[in-house]
């Protein structure tokens, strides 16, 4: 239960332009930003010696992405309202967060107005889905798992995928792509995310399994 009038929130995103915009977009005499984290370790971190109301989080982050967080999040401090804010409008992507425990799931695309309204539903105890993704609010009562084979990979994907099994390293595929580094670990994470892998092998069990290389 909140004691000051104040909504104390720690927003997290490793892309510092976008984090900065949203703290100076939502701060307030009602809404305090207590820190800003470029990853979920660093909230986890802040949480061990400050109390907040609520978080605001990105999904793709280095060290600790949107999801762990949420779930350990939701283990050590159920008190604390975690909100998704993400440039993921997928529905498996969105039943994963649910799952998670998440509170709402915002898309960035949105503004200041639906923000706010968001983080006074979440505070009241409210679940909150984002307009763009309302389509998908069924999956929050129905079950959270799906068929894999329902989820598809990009052909960028399948690419990286094929090149990861010939155990080639980051650097190589983006030698062989002519693409960044930075942007195949990209593509990785994004595949772990939506095949609910681990890592790199759990990544490449989960796409044999379901045959993605199958064409």
């Amino acid at each position: 239960m909140q004691t000051e009038t104040q909504i104390k929130i720690i927003i997290a995103d490793d892309h510092s332009i976008f984090m900065e915009g949203i703290t100076a977009l939502i701060s307030s005499d009602k809404i305090s930003i207590i820190a800003n984290c470029k990853n979920g370790q660093e909230v986890l971190d802040i949480l061990k010696n400050t109390k907040v109301d609520l978080v605001i989080s990105d999904i793709n982050m280095p060290v600790m992405d949107g999801i762990t967080l949420t779930s350990k999040l939701k283990k050590l401090y159920p008190e604390i309202k975690i909100i998704i804010l993400s440039m993921y409008e997928e529905k498996y992507i969105i039943k994963k967060a649910i799952a998670a425990g998440a509170d709402g799931y915002m898309s960035k695309n949105l503004g200041k107005e639906e923000i706010l309204k968001a983080i006074a539903s979440c505070i009241k105890g409210e679940k909150y889905i984002s307009k763009s993704t309302t389509k998908f609010k069924q999956y929050i009562t129905k079950t959270i798992h799906n068929k894999l084979t329902n989820i598809p990979l990009t052909n960028r994907e399948k690419q990286i995928l094929q090149l990861i099994i010939k155990e080639m390293e980051n650097g190589e595929i983006a030698l062989r792509l002519d693409i960044s580094k930075r942007t195949v670990e990209t593509h990785k994470k994004n595949m772990m995310l939506k095949l609910g892998a681990k890592n790199t092998v759990g990544l490449i069990k989960i796409a044999l399994k379901n045959k993605y290389f199958d064409n």
